[in-house]
């Protein structure tokens, strides 16, 4: 009897498999990066946390429009959680949860199922999307807006059902954009493909006027707390622009070198170098050349408009580098499927040939996979140039306050003037405990680093709260009373 390869359960289910793998994937390497690795915050996340616990309808400061979404998601996650390390992270970490989904979606919509599959592994454990979904900050929110943004605009064209649900999901997407820094420009790369692409024109020209107008109107409600805020602080609308303040090109191209391409340097901040594996950076450059090669389609003219923004904006400011993994992952997609494509047009009557072509693609994704995720997991577990940038101080105070805390007292923190502000905000949450600059009361007092050694007080310690690190271990001193 003569077996097809389609007779095999292996192979009619291989879609199935592909899925409960993929999310297994990514649930697993959120849930690493989330609790785990590294399971601290830097002072980028402590500010983002202090610029959402300072937003008031009373007293609006214009800055405070700038990434203005994200902070409200994290203020309501200070509402239900208290401000905890997990409650900071929360935001990134959901937003990257749906980005991933998006990611998927988007290049299966634009290439095809299999090639999703391997390209959304191989972009969820890079270890730039990684350091995305746990970190504290508004870093995530350009690559959902941008992949969600291009998600309802291609589904929005390519289908008729929930067609409707698609153009408003893109009227909320636009108006989000125009207030997270270099938002404006996907809006912009998506006009001008619309303006250019024939299939895209005719699809605008069939929507109905009433409803096009009532859109337009909408988006310029939506821009008048923009609008607003630029007209009484010009600062907002370069940061908005991602124009920097100064700009030295010689600097900011060895800095993206560096970044980007720097496979033997030691990496020395909180973002690891590179950002990009080798395997990731081949597969950009063969989805590069084949962008390059095919011109007149609409993929072709949104990744080359968004090129040409991003990437010039990026040399004058190097602090949006992370804005640029959209742009890689459209990349790594063509690529892959490049590849792909290729070899099954070696053997276009031998399904065989093509399922014995794929264990060296799948080698090769796996071995992507594997090193993206432990060179994470390896860094912001053990590098000491990374971890100094981080610190474990908030989930320390925590447990100090439960073990110390009395029922009907409450204990005192001391901090210095600059920390004052951040603990204030935890204080705010958290009742059992207040926070000062001076030793001021004979209750249970709780010493920060930096403030025992600004001013030692006078009495006896009870207990000292120290870390893992090698130096400066010293993070609390608890003290039982404490003399004027």
């Amino acid at each position: 009897m003569k077996f097809r390869v389609v007779d095999f359960t292996l192979y009619r289910w291989r879609y199935t498999i592909g899925y409960t793998l993929l999310t297994l994937l990514v649930l697993c390497a959120l849930t690493f990066a989330a609790f785990y690795v590294p399971g601290a915050l830097r002072d980028g996340e402590l500010q983002s946390a202090l610029a959402s616990g300072a937003l008031s309808m009373h007293s609006i400061d214009p800055t405070t429009v700038v990434n203005l979404p994200y902070h409200i998601l994290q203020r309501v996650s200070f509402l239900a959680f208290g401000v905890t390390t997990l409650s900071i992270k929360l935001p990134s970490i959901i937003l990257a949860l749906v980005t991933a989904f998006g990611i998927f979606l988007l290049v299966k919509v634009w290439f095809r199922r299999n090639i999703a599959i391997m390209v959304t592994a191989i972009a969820t454990t890079t270890t730039q999307f990684l350091f995305m979904a746990q970190d504290g900050t508004p870093a995530i929110m350009f690559n959902f807006v941008a992949v969600w943004l291009l998600v309802a605009c291609t589904y929005m064209t390519r289908t008729k059902i929930f067609s409707t649900f698609w153009k408003v999901a893109a009227c909320v997407l636009t108006a989000t954009a125009l207030y997270i820094p270099l938002g404006i420009y996907i809006v912009l790369a998506l006009f001008i493909t619309a303006s250019f692409h024939p299939h895209i024109r005719y699809m605008i020209r069939r929507i109905a006027r009433i409803r096009l107008i009532i859109a337009i109107l909408l988006g310029l409600v939506a821009l008048v707390p923009v609008g607003e805020a630029i007209i009484l602080n010009q600062k907002v609308a370069l940061l908005l622009l991602g124009i920097p303040s100064s700009i030295n090109l010689q600097d900011n191209l060895i800095t993206l070198g560096k970044d980007l391409f720097g496979f033997f340097l030691a990496s020395d901040s909180y973002l690891l170098r590179p950002l990009y594996s080798l395997g990731a950076i081949v597969l950009m450059a063969v989805g590069t050349y084949r962008f390059m090669t095919v011109k007149y389609t609409a993929r072709g003219y949104t990744v080359f408009f968004l090129g040409l923004f991003l990437v010039p904006l990026v040399i004058i400011n190097p602090a949006h580098v992370t804005d640029l993994y959209v742009l890689a992952v459209l990349l790594m997609a063509m690529g892959t499927n490049t590849l792909v494509a290729s070899w099954y047009t070696l053997f276009p009557r031998n399904p065989y040939a093509r399922i014995a072509g794929m264990v060296p693609i799948s080698v090769f994704v796996v071995g992507m996979i594997f090193t993206g995720f432990a060179s994470y997991v390896n860094n912001y577990s053990y590098n000491a140039n990374v971890l100094q940038a981080y610190t474990n101080d908030l989930k320390l105070l925590a447990r100090t306050v439960t073990a110390n805390h009395q029922q009907d007292t409450k204990l005192q923190v001391i901090t210095t003037k600059a920390q004052e502000p951040f603990y204030a905000l935890v204080a705010h949450y958290d009742k059992r405990f207040s926070v000062g600059t001076d030793f001021t009361t004979k209750q249970t007092v709780i010493v920060t680093h930096d403030a025992y050694y600004k001013h030692t007080p006078k009495a006896a310690i009870s207990t000292i709260v120290t870390s893992r690190r090698a130096t400066d271990a010293d993070r609390f001193y608890i003290y039982k009373s404490v003399a004027k």
